[in-house]
Protein backbone atom coordinates (compact mmCIF):
# COMPACT_ATOMS: atom_id res chain seq x y z
CA UNK A 1 0.00 0.00 0.00
CA UNK A 2 2.95 2.37 0.51
CA UNK A 3 3.30 3.29 -3.18
CA UNK A 4 -0.46 3.96 -3.36
CA UNK A 5 -0.25 6.39 -0.45
CA UNK A 6 2.76 8.08 -2.09
CA UNK A 7 0.70 8.63 -5.24
CA UNK A 8 -2.22 10.06 -3.27
CA UNK A 9 0.12 12.35 -1.35
CA UNK A 10 1.77 13.52 -4.57
CA UNK A 11 -1.52 14.32 -6.31
CA UNK A 12 -2.72 16.27 -3.28
CA UNK A 13 0.28 18.61 -3.23
CA UNK A 14 1.52 18.74 -6.82
CA UNK A 15 2.54 22.11 -8.20
CA UNK A 16 1.65 24.06 -11.33
CA UNK A 17 3.79 24.31 -14.42
CA UNK A 18 5.32 27.72 -15.17
CA UNK A 19 6.83 29.22 -18.30
CA UNK A 20 10.21 29.50 -16.55
CA UNK A 21 10.31 25.74 -15.92
CA UNK A 22 9.53 25.01 -19.57
CA UNK A 23 12.30 27.39 -20.60
CA UNK A 24 14.89 25.76 -18.29
CA UNK A 25 14.16 22.08 -19.06
CA UNK A 26 16.50 20.13 -21.37
CA UNK A 27 14.12 19.28 -24.19
CA UNK A 28 16.62 19.46 -27.03
CA UNK A 29 17.67 16.06 -28.46
CA UNK A 30 21.23 17.28 -29.12
CA UNK A 31 21.74 18.45 -25.53
CA UNK A 32 20.19 15.24 -24.21
CA UNK A 33 22.40 12.96 -26.32
CA UNK A 34 25.55 14.91 -25.41
CA UNK A 35 24.70 14.88 -21.70
CA UNK A 36 24.26 11.09 -21.63
CA UNK A 37 27.39 10.30 -23.63
CA UNK A 38 25.97 9.24 -27.00
CA UNK A 39 28.06 11.55 -29.21
CA UNK A 40 31.23 9.34 -29.36
CA UNK A 41 29.18 6.33 -30.48
CA UNK A 42 28.20 8.16 -33.67
CA UNK A 43 31.76 9.24 -34.46
CA UNK A 44 34.66 7.36 -36.05
CA UNK A 45 38.11 8.34 -37.27
CA UNK A 46 36.74 9.56 -40.60
CA UNK A 47 33.62 11.53 -39.77
CA UNK A 48 30.75 12.03 -37.35
CA UNK A 49 27.10 11.25 -38.03
CA UNK A 50 26.00 12.55 -34.65
CA UNK A 51 24.04 15.40 -36.26
CA UNK A 52 22.02 12.84 -38.22
CA UNK A 53 21.17 10.99 -34.99
CA UNK A 54 19.97 14.28 -33.52
CA UNK A 55 17.89 15.03 -36.62
CA UNK A 56 16.36 11.55 -36.73
CA UNK A 57 15.33 11.58 -33.06
CA UNK A 58 13.98 15.11 -33.51
CA UNK A 59 11.90 13.83 -36.42
CA UNK A 60 10.56 10.90 -34.38
CA UNK A 61 9.41 13.21 -31.58
CA UNK A 62 8.22 16.32 -33.42
CA UNK A 63 6.82 15.19 -36.76
CA UNK A 64 3.48 13.43 -37.30
CA UNK A 65 3.43 9.66 -36.96
CA UNK A 66 4.75 7.79 -40.00
CA UNK A 67 6.92 10.60 -41.39
CA UNK A 68 9.62 9.40 -43.78
CA UNK A 69 13.16 10.62 -44.49
CA UNK A 70 11.94 13.27 -46.90
CA UNK A 71 9.72 14.80 -44.22
CA UNK A 72 12.57 14.80 -41.69
CA UNK A 73 14.99 16.41 -44.17
CA UNK A 74 12.38 19.00 -45.12
CA UNK A 75 11.25 19.98 -41.62
CA UNK A 76 14.15 19.44 -39.19
CA UNK A 77 16.86 22.14 -39.22
CA UNK A 78 20.40 21.06 -40.20
CA UNK A 79 19.27 17.52 -40.99
CA UNK A 80 20.93 17.24 -44.40
CA UNK A 81 19.32 15.66 -47.42
CA UNK A 82 16.94 12.74 -47.59
CA UNK A 83 19.73 10.61 -49.05
CA UNK A 84 22.04 11.49 -46.13
CA UNK A 85 19.45 10.33 -43.60
CA UNK A 86 18.71 7.16 -45.57
CA UNK A 87 22.43 6.32 -45.60
CA UNK A 88 22.65 7.06 -41.86
CA UNK A 89 19.88 4.54 -41.10
CA UNK A 90 20.53 1.88 -43.75
CA UNK A 91 24.31 1.86 -44.31
CA UNK A 92 26.20 3.88 -41.69
CA UNK A 93 28.50 1.58 -39.65
CA UNK A 94 27.67 2.89 -36.16
CA UNK A 95 26.84 0.06 -33.76
CA UNK A 96 23.24 -0.25 -32.59
CA UNK A 97 24.41 -2.76 -29.94
CA UNK A 98 26.81 -0.24 -28.36
CA UNK A 99 24.15 2.47 -28.40
CA UNK A 100 21.60 0.14 -26.79
CA UNK A 101 24.14 -0.92 -24.15
CA UNK A 102 24.73 2.73 -23.21
CA UNK A 103 20.97 3.25 -23.07
CA UNK A 104 20.69 0.32 -20.63
CA UNK A 105 23.40 1.83 -18.47
CA UNK A 106 21.64 5.20 -18.43
CA UNK A 107 18.26 3.61 -17.66
CA UNK A 108 19.64 1.57 -14.74
CA UNK A 109 21.37 4.66 -13.34
CA UNK A 110 18.14 6.63 -13.69
CA UNK A 111 15.66 4.07 -12.32
CA UNK A 112 17.89 2.32 -9.78
CA UNK A 113 18.52 -1.34 -8.86
CA UNK A 114 16.19 -4.24 -7.94
CA UNK A 115 13.86 -3.76 -10.87
CA UNK A 116 11.97 -6.26 -12.98
CA UNK A 117 13.12 -7.38 -16.42
CA UNK A 118 9.98 -7.93 -18.51
CA UNK A 119 9.96 -9.78 -21.83
CA UNK A 120 7.30 -9.47 -24.51
CA UNK A 121 7.03 -9.27 -28.28
CA UNK A 122 5.44 -6.75 -30.60
CA UNK A 123 5.64 -5.86 -34.27
CA UNK A 124 4.11 -4.06 -37.19
CA UNK A 125 1.99 -5.15 -40.11
CA UNK A 126 3.77 -5.17 -43.46
CA UNK A 127 2.26 -5.04 -46.94
CA UNK A 128 5.16 -6.67 -48.77
CA UNK A 129 7.45 -9.68 -48.17
CA UNK A 130 10.83 -8.00 -48.64
CA UNK A 131 11.47 -6.31 -45.26
CA UNK A 132 13.79 -8.31 -43.02
CA UNK A 133 11.99 -10.91 -40.91
CA UNK A 134 8.64 -10.32 -42.59
CA UNK A 135 6.46 -13.41 -42.73
CA UNK A 136 2.87 -14.53 -42.30
CA UNK A 137 2.74 -14.80 -38.51
CA UNK A 138 0.67 -13.90 -35.47
CA UNK A 139 0.62 -10.20 -34.56
CA UNK A 140 -0.65 -9.52 -31.06
CA UNK A 141 -1.62 -5.90 -31.74
CA UNK A 142 -4.14 -7.11 -34.35
CA UNK A 143 -5.06 -10.38 -32.64
CA UNK A 144 -4.66 -12.54 -35.76
CA UNK A 145 -2.08 -13.71 -38.28
CA UNK A 146 -0.95 -11.42 -41.08
CA UNK A 147 2.18 -10.40 -42.97
CA UNK A 148 4.17 -8.89 -40.13
CA UNK A 149 7.60 -8.11 -38.74
CA UNK A 150 8.01 -9.08 -35.06
CA UNK A 151 10.65 -8.32 -32.44
CA UNK A 152 11.19 -9.54 -28.88
CA UNK A 153 11.78 -6.70 -26.41
CA UNK A 154 12.94 -6.32 -22.82
CA UNK A 155 11.78 -3.60 -20.47
CA UNK A 156 13.20 -2.57 -17.08
CA UNK A 157 10.66 -1.54 -14.45
CA UNK A 158 11.12 -0.01 -11.00
CA UNK A 159 8.19 1.30 -8.91
CA UNK A 160 5.79 1.41 -11.88
CA UNK A 161 8.27 3.33 -14.05
CA UNK A 162 9.72 1.49 -17.04
CA UNK A 163 11.32 1.79 -20.45
CA UNK A 164 12.80 -0.47 -23.14
CA UNK A 165 16.38 -1.70 -22.66
CA UNK A 166 16.95 -4.34 -25.37
CA UNK A 167 15.44 -6.04 -28.39
CA UNK A 168 15.93 -8.89 -30.86
CA UNK A 169 14.41 -9.34 -34.32
CA UNK A 170 12.52 -12.62 -34.70
CA UNK A 171 13.61 -14.46 -37.86
CA UNK A 172 11.01 -16.99 -39.06
CA UNK A 173 12.29 -20.31 -40.36
CA UNK A 174 11.38 -19.32 -43.93
CA UNK A 175 14.09 -16.64 -43.83
CA UNK A 176 16.69 -19.02 -42.44
CA UNK A 177 16.01 -21.54 -45.21
CA UNK A 178 16.25 -18.86 -47.94
CA UNK A 179 19.88 -17.69 -47.73
CA UNK A 180 19.64 -15.59 -50.88
CA UNK A 181 16.75 -13.60 -49.44
CA UNK A 182 18.56 -13.20 -46.09
CA UNK A 183 21.76 -11.96 -47.69
CA UNK A 184 19.80 -9.50 -49.85
CA UNK A 185 18.71 -7.62 -46.71
CA UNK A 186 22.26 -7.90 -45.30
CA UNK A 187 21.62 -10.23 -42.37
CA UNK A 188 25.04 -11.11 -40.89
CA UNK A 189 26.01 -14.72 -41.57
CA UNK A 190 26.29 -15.53 -37.87
CA UNK A 191 22.74 -14.27 -37.32
CA UNK A 192 21.05 -16.38 -40.02
CA UNK A 193 19.67 -18.79 -37.46
CA UNK A 194 16.15 -19.55 -36.36
CA UNK A 195 15.61 -18.95 -32.67
CA UNK A 196 12.29 -19.09 -30.88
CA UNK A 197 11.07 -16.03 -29.04
CA UNK A 198 11.84 -17.58 -25.61
CA UNK A 199 15.36 -18.37 -26.86
CA UNK A 200 15.81 -14.73 -27.91
CA UNK A 201 14.63 -13.66 -24.44
CA UNK A 202 17.22 -15.93 -22.80
CA UNK A 203 19.87 -14.48 -25.12
CA UNK A 204 19.04 -10.99 -23.87
CA UNK A 205 18.98 -12.25 -20.27
CA UNK A 206 22.51 -13.63 -20.67
CA UNK A 207 23.73 -10.21 -21.78
CA UNK A 208 22.06 -8.60 -18.75
CA UNK A 209 23.75 -11.08 -16.42
CA UNK A 210 27.15 -10.52 -18.04
CA UNK A 211 26.69 -6.75 -17.69
CA UNK A 212 25.70 -7.25 -14.03
CA UNK A 213 22.42 -5.43 -14.38
CA UNK A 214 20.95 -5.38 -10.84
CA UNK A 215 17.49 -6.78 -11.62
CA UNK A 216 15.45 -8.67 -9.02
CA UNK A 217 13.28 -10.99 -11.10
CA UNK A 218 12.09 -11.78 -14.64
CA UNK A 219 8.48 -11.42 -15.79
CA UNK A 220 6.95 -12.68 -19.05
CA UNK A 221 3.62 -13.67 -20.57
CA UNK A 222 2.18 -17.10 -21.34
CA UNK A 223 4.22 -17.67 -24.50
CA UNK A 224 7.35 -17.82 -22.33
CA UNK A 225 5.84 -19.31 -19.17
CA UNK A 226 4.44 -22.21 -21.20
CA UNK A 227 7.87 -22.97 -22.70
CA UNK A 228 9.61 -25.56 -20.52
CA UNK A 229 13.04 -24.73 -22.02
CA UNK A 230 12.60 -21.08 -21.05
CA UNK A 231 11.66 -21.96 -17.47
CA UNK A 232 14.55 -24.45 -17.27
CA UNK A 233 16.87 -21.73 -18.57
CA UNK A 234 15.76 -19.43 -15.75
CA UNK A 235 16.44 -22.16 -13.19
CA UNK A 236 19.87 -22.82 -14.71
CA UNK A 237 20.71 -19.13 -14.45
CA UNK A 238 19.41 -19.03 -10.84
CA UNK A 239 17.02 -16.21 -11.65
CA UNK A 240 13.81 -15.41 -9.78
CA UNK A 241 10.81 -15.30 -12.09
CA UNK A 242 7.06 -14.96 -12.35
CA UNK A 243 5.72 -16.03 -15.74
CA UNK A 244 2.15 -16.26 -16.97
CA UNK A 245 0.77 -19.63 -18.08
CA UNK A 246 -2.35 -20.74 -20.02
CA UNK A 247 -5.46 -21.66 -18.06
CA UNK A 248 -5.32 -25.29 -19.27
CA UNK A 249 -1.84 -25.92 -17.85
CA UNK A 250 -1.63 -29.23 -15.97
CA UNK A 251 -0.09 -29.39 -12.48
CA UNK A 252 0.17 -31.69 -9.47
CA UNK A 253 -1.30 -30.36 -6.23
CA UNK A 254 0.61 -32.85 -4.04
CA UNK A 255 4.25 -33.80 -4.39
CA UNK A 256 4.47 -36.50 -7.07
CA UNK A 257 6.52 -39.63 -6.51
CA UNK A 258 7.95 -41.39 -9.55
CA UNK A 259 8.05 -45.16 -9.43
CA UNK A 260 8.37 -47.93 -12.01
CA UNK A 261 5.18 -50.01 -11.76
CA UNK A 262 5.31 -53.75 -11.41
CA UNK A 263 4.50 -55.97 -14.32
CA UNK A 264 0.91 -57.13 -14.40
CA UNK A 265 0.79 -60.88 -15.00
CA UNK A 266 3.47 -63.15 -16.41
CA UNK A 267 3.46 -61.94 -20.01
CA UNK A 268 4.94 -58.92 -21.74
CA UNK A 269 7.90 -56.71 -21.00
CA UNK A 270 8.80 -55.41 -17.61
CA UNK A 271 7.77 -51.72 -17.25
CA UNK A 272 10.74 -49.33 -17.60
CA UNK A 273 9.08 -45.92 -17.78
CA UNK A 274 8.51 -44.25 -14.39
CA UNK A 275 5.00 -43.11 -13.60
CA UNK A 276 3.26 -41.02 -10.94
CA UNK A 277 0.86 -43.21 -8.99
CA UNK A 278 0.28 -41.23 -5.78
CA UNK A 279 -1.48 -38.20 -7.33
CA UNK A 280 -2.97 -36.94 -10.60
CA UNK A 281 -2.86 -33.93 -12.89
CA UNK A 282 -5.40 -31.09 -12.78
CA UNK A 283 -5.89 -27.96 -14.85
CA UNK A 284 -5.11 -24.69 -13.10
CA UNK A 285 -8.51 -23.25 -14.11
CA UNK A 286 -10.15 -25.95 -11.96
CA UNK A 287 -8.08 -24.84 -8.97
CA UNK A 288 -9.37 -21.29 -9.46
CA UNK A 289 -12.95 -22.55 -9.59
CA UNK A 290 -12.70 -24.35 -6.24
CA UNK A 291 -10.61 -21.65 -4.54
CA UNK A 292 -12.63 -20.04 -1.74
CA UNK A 293 -10.29 -17.48 -0.19
CA UNK A 294 -8.94 -14.58 -2.23
CA UNK A 295 -6.90 -11.64 -0.92
CA UNK A 296 -7.73 -8.13 -2.13
CA UNK A 297 -4.54 -6.43 -3.39
CA UNK A 298 -4.23 -2.82 -4.67
CA UNK A 299 -1.64 -2.94 -7.45
CA UNK A 300 -1.40 0.57 -8.90
CA UNK A 301 -2.89 4.03 -8.97
CA UNK A 302 -4.75 4.98 -12.16
CA UNK A 303 -6.71 7.97 -13.45
CA UNK A 304 -9.88 6.17 -12.41
CA UNK A 305 -8.64 5.43 -8.90
CA UNK A 306 -6.86 2.52 -7.26
CA UNK A 307 -6.84 -0.66 -9.36
CA UNK A 308 -7.51 -3.67 -7.15
CA UNK A 309 -7.34 -7.37 -7.96
CA UNK A 310 -8.00 -10.55 -5.98
CA UNK A 311 -5.16 -13.00 -5.56
CA UNK A 312 -4.71 -16.56 -4.31
CA UNK A 313 -1.48 -18.56 -4.14
CA UNK A 314 -0.93 -22.32 -3.75
CA UNK A 315 2.09 -24.61 -4.06
CA UNK A 316 2.07 -26.98 -7.04
CA UNK A 317 4.46 -29.13 -9.06
CA UNK A 318 4.75 -28.51 -12.78
CA UNK A 319 5.57 -30.95 -15.56
CA UNK A 320 8.60 -30.89 -17.83
CA UNK A 321 9.19 -33.22 -20.78
CA UNK A 322 6.23 -35.35 -19.70
CA UNK A 323 7.53 -35.91 -16.16
CA UNK A 324 7.01 -33.98 -12.91
CA UNK A 325 9.69 -31.44 -12.02
CA UNK A 326 11.16 -32.12 -8.58
CA UNK A 327 11.18 -28.46 -7.46
CA UNK A 328 7.78 -26.99 -6.46
CA UNK A 329 6.53 -23.62 -7.69
CA UNK A 330 3.90 -21.20 -6.49
CA UNK A 331 0.79 -20.95 -8.64
CA UNK A 332 -0.39 -17.33 -8.60
CA UNK A 333 -4.05 -16.82 -9.50
CA UNK A 334 -5.17 -13.25 -10.21
CA UNK A 335 -8.88 -12.44 -10.56
CA UNK A 336 -9.49 -9.06 -12.17
CA UNK A 337 -13.05 -7.81 -11.56
CA UNK A 338 -12.77 -5.26 -14.38
CA UNK A 339 -11.86 -7.86 -17.01
CA UNK A 340 -13.98 -10.68 -15.53
CA UNK A 341 -11.20 -13.23 -15.98
CA UNK A 342 -8.54 -15.11 -14.03
CA UNK A 343 -4.85 -14.98 -14.94
CA UNK A 344 -2.35 -17.63 -13.87
CA UNK A 345 1.40 -17.53 -13.33
CA UNK A 346 4.24 -19.72 -12.07
CA UNK A 347 6.88 -18.28 -9.74
CA UNK A 348 9.89 -19.71 -7.93
CA UNK A 349 9.73 -16.99 -5.25
CA UNK A 350 8.40 -19.43 -2.68
CA UNK A 351 8.81 -17.15 0.35
CA UNK A 352 7.14 -14.06 -1.13
CA UNK A 353 3.83 -12.91 0.33
CA UNK A 354 0.64 -12.91 -1.74
CA UNK A 355 0.42 -9.13 -2.18
CA UNK A 356 3.99 -8.89 -3.48
CA UNK A 357 3.41 -11.69 -5.98
CA UNK A 358 0.25 -10.00 -7.26
CA UNK A 359 2.15 -6.74 -7.82
CA UNK A 360 5.01 -8.57 -9.55
CA UNK A 361 2.58 -10.27 -11.93
CA UNK A 362 0.86 -6.96 -12.65
CA UNK A 363 4.14 -5.41 -13.80
CA UNK A 364 3.67 -6.94 -17.25
CA UNK A 365 1.28 -4.04 -17.88
CA UNK A 366 4.24 -1.69 -18.08
CA UNK A 367 5.96 -3.23 -21.10
CA UNK A 368 2.63 -3.08 -22.92
CA UNK A 369 2.48 0.58 -21.94
CA UNK A 370 6.03 1.02 -23.24
CA UNK A 371 4.94 -0.41 -26.60
CA UNK A 372 1.95 1.93 -26.71
CA UNK A 373 4.07 5.00 -25.92
CA UNK A 374 6.95 4.00 -28.22
CA UNK A 375 4.61 3.40 -31.14
CA UNK A 376 2.38 6.41 -30.59
CA UNK A 377 5.04 8.96 -29.62
CA UNK A 378 8.36 7.60 -30.98
CA UNK A 379 7.27 5.86 -34.21
CA UNK A 380 8.57 2.46 -33.14
CA UNK A 381 6.39 0.59 -35.64
CA UNK A 382 6.30 3.04 -38.56
CA UNK A 383 9.61 2.19 -40.19
CA UNK A 384 9.61 1.40 -43.93
CA UNK A 385 13.20 0.19 -44.34
CA UNK A 386 14.05 -3.32 -45.46
CA UNK A 387 17.55 -4.23 -44.30
CA UNK A 388 18.77 -5.81 -41.06
CA UNK A 389 20.92 -2.84 -40.06
CA UNK A 390 18.17 -0.32 -40.86
CA UNK A 391 15.66 -2.08 -38.58
CA UNK A 392 18.13 -2.22 -35.69
CA UNK A 393 19.17 1.41 -36.14
CA UNK A 394 15.57 2.59 -36.16
CA UNK A 395 14.56 0.57 -33.09
CA UNK A 396 17.47 1.75 -30.95
CA UNK A 397 16.83 5.42 -31.85
CA UNK A 398 13.16 4.95 -30.94
CA UNK A 399 14.25 3.46 -27.60
CA UNK A 400 16.48 6.49 -26.93
CA UNK A 401 13.54 8.77 -27.77
CA UNK A 402 11.34 6.95 -25.24
CA UNK A 403 14.05 7.22 -22.58
CA UNK A 404 14.35 10.95 -23.29
CA UNK A 405 10.60 11.40 -22.68
CA UNK A 406 10.85 9.42 -19.45
CA UNK A 407 13.82 11.48 -18.22
CA UNK A 408 12.10 14.81 -18.88
CA UNK A 409 8.94 13.55 -17.18
CA UNK A 410 11.00 12.47 -14.15
CA UNK A 411 12.78 15.85 -13.96
CA UNK A 412 9.40 17.56 -13.64
CA UNK A 413 8.27 15.00 -11.05
CA UNK A 414 11.17 16.09 -8.85
CA UNK A 415 9.51 19.51 -8.81
CA UNK A 416 6.13 17.93 -7.90
CA UNK A 417 4.84 18.59 -11.42
CA UNK A 418 3.16 15.66 -13.13
CA UNK A 419 3.20 15.57 -16.92
CA UNK A 420 1.99 12.83 -19.21
CA UNK A 421 4.35 11.71 -21.97
CA UNK A 422 2.05 13.38 -24.50
CA UNK A 423 2.53 16.67 -22.63
CA UNK A 424 6.31 16.11 -22.63
CA UNK A 425 6.17 15.70 -26.41
CA UNK A 426 4.21 18.97 -26.63
CA UNK A 427 7.03 20.73 -24.74
CA UNK A 428 9.67 19.21 -27.03
CA UNK A 429 7.75 20.33 -30.11
CA UNK A 430 7.39 23.82 -28.64
CA UNK A 431 11.10 24.13 -27.87
CA UNK A 432 12.22 22.58 -31.18
CA UNK A 433 10.16 24.31 -33.87
CA UNK A 434 10.16 22.91 -37.37
CA UNK A 435 12.12 24.65 -40.07
CA UNK A 436 10.21 27.28 -42.01
CA UNK A 437 11.14 26.96 -45.67
CA UNK A 438 11.79 29.93 -47.88
CA UNK A 439 10.07 30.12 -51.26
CA UNK A 440 13.22 28.93 -53.02
CA UNK A 441 13.79 26.05 -50.54
CA UNK A 442 10.20 24.88 -50.99
CA UNK A 443 10.57 25.00 -54.77
CA UNK A 444 13.86 23.06 -54.62
CA UNK A 445 12.28 20.44 -52.34
CA UNK A 446 9.33 19.92 -54.67
CA UNK A 447 11.59 19.73 -57.73
CA UNK A 448 13.88 17.21 -56.00
CA UNK A 449 10.95 14.89 -55.25
CA UNK A 450 9.51 15.28 -58.73
CA UNK A 451 12.90 14.50 -60.34
CA UNK A 452 13.09 11.25 -58.37
CA UNK A 453 9.55 10.36 -59.36
CA UNK A 454 10.28 11.11 -63.01
CA UNK A 455 13.34 8.84 -63.01
CA UNK A 456 11.33 6.06 -61.43
CA UNK A 457 8.52 6.54 -63.95
CA UNK A 458 10.88 6.45 -66.92
CA UNK A 459 12.58 3.32 -65.58
CA UNK A 460 9.25 1.56 -65.09
CA UNK A 461 8.15 2.64 -68.57
CA UNK A 462 11.30 1.19 -70.15
CA UNK A 463 10.79 -2.16 -68.39
CA UNK A 464 7.13 -2.23 -69.41
CA UNK A 465 7.86 -1.50 -73.08
CA UNK A 466 10.65 -4.09 -73.18
CA UNK A 467 8.16 -6.70 -72.03
CA UNK A 468 5.71 -5.74 -74.78
CA UNK A 469 8.08 -5.21 -77.68
CA UNK A 470 10.66 -7.95 -78.10
CA UNK A 471 12.33 -6.28 -81.06
CA UNK A 472 14.82 -3.76 -79.64
CA UNK A 473 14.48 -1.38 -82.62
CA UNK A 474 10.71 -1.43 -82.31
CA UNK A 475 10.58 -0.62 -78.60
CA UNK A 476 13.16 2.18 -78.91
CA UNK A 477 11.07 3.78 -81.69
CA UNK A 478 7.94 3.44 -79.53
CA UNK A 479 9.78 5.06 -76.61
CA UNK A 480 10.82 7.99 -78.84
CA UNK A 481 7.25 8.38 -80.05
CA UNK A 482 5.96 8.29 -76.47
CA UNK A 483 8.39 10.97 -75.35
CA UNK A 484 7.47 13.11 -78.35
CA UNK A 485 3.77 12.84 -77.48
CA UNK A 486 4.52 13.78 -73.85
CA UNK A 487 6.43 16.87 -74.96
CA UNK A 488 3.59 17.92 -77.25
Amino acid sequence: MSHIFRCVDFYSRRGSLTAKEIESCIANPKSFLEKFGYAPLFTNRIKSVFHHAVSYISGLLTLPRGSNMSKIAENIPESGTCRDLSHFISSSPWSSEDVMKLTRTNVIHHLGPNGAVIFDETGQQKYGPDSVGTSHQYLGTLGHTCTAQVGVFASYCVDNVSTLIDYRLFLPDSWVQNHQKSLKVEIPLDRIEHKTKPELALEMLDSFISEEIPFFYVQADGLYGNDSKFISGLYQRKVSFICDIPSDTLVYITEPVLIIPERQGNRGRFPSKPKVLNTFLVQVRWLAEIQQYWDSVPIRFTDRGIKTVYCAVITVWRRQDGLPYDIPVKLVMIRDPEENMVRFAFTNMLNAVTSDLAKCQANRYWIERNFEDAKGLCDLDSFRGRSWIAWHHHIVLSAISLFMLLKIQHDFLKKSIFLSLNQVVAIIRHKNPLRKLSDQELADSINYVNDIRAKMWVGNLKRFMKQIFHNSVEWVQKLIDTRSNLII
